[in-house]
């Protein structure tokens, strides 16, 4: 159970990455372009510790730590298409 929750994680990680670039095309240049750079670069460092934490618990028995982990960064990955949304959103209504 724990590895479908990083793995369901780490495709919505790859989604957001996804998203983040397009979004980076509508805003290149500025303070929104410059933070918006920053935001990808945390999201991609995000994602590779996905494939981490996927490594390190792969094979090993399921506890409640480990369950616990997994619904954090699941949650976290939820929250970061929500940060994107709304970046979405605030472009919308800039342009």
């Amino acid at each position: 159970m724990t590895i479908a929750l990083i793995a369901a994680g780490f495709l919505i990680m790859a989604y957001s990455t996804f998203f983040g670039y397009q979004l980076k095309s509508r805003a290149s240049g500025g303070l929104i372009g410059t933070r918006l750079t920053q935001l990808l670069a945390m999201i991609a460092v995000f994602a590779l510790s996905y494939l981490v934490v996927g490594a390190l618990v792969f094979g090993r028995p399921a506890d409640s730590s480990l369950m616990i982990l997994s619904v954090i960064l699941l949650l976290g990955a939820v929250f970061v298409i929500l940060v994107l949304n709304l970046v979405r959103d605030v472009l919308g209504t800039l342009e």
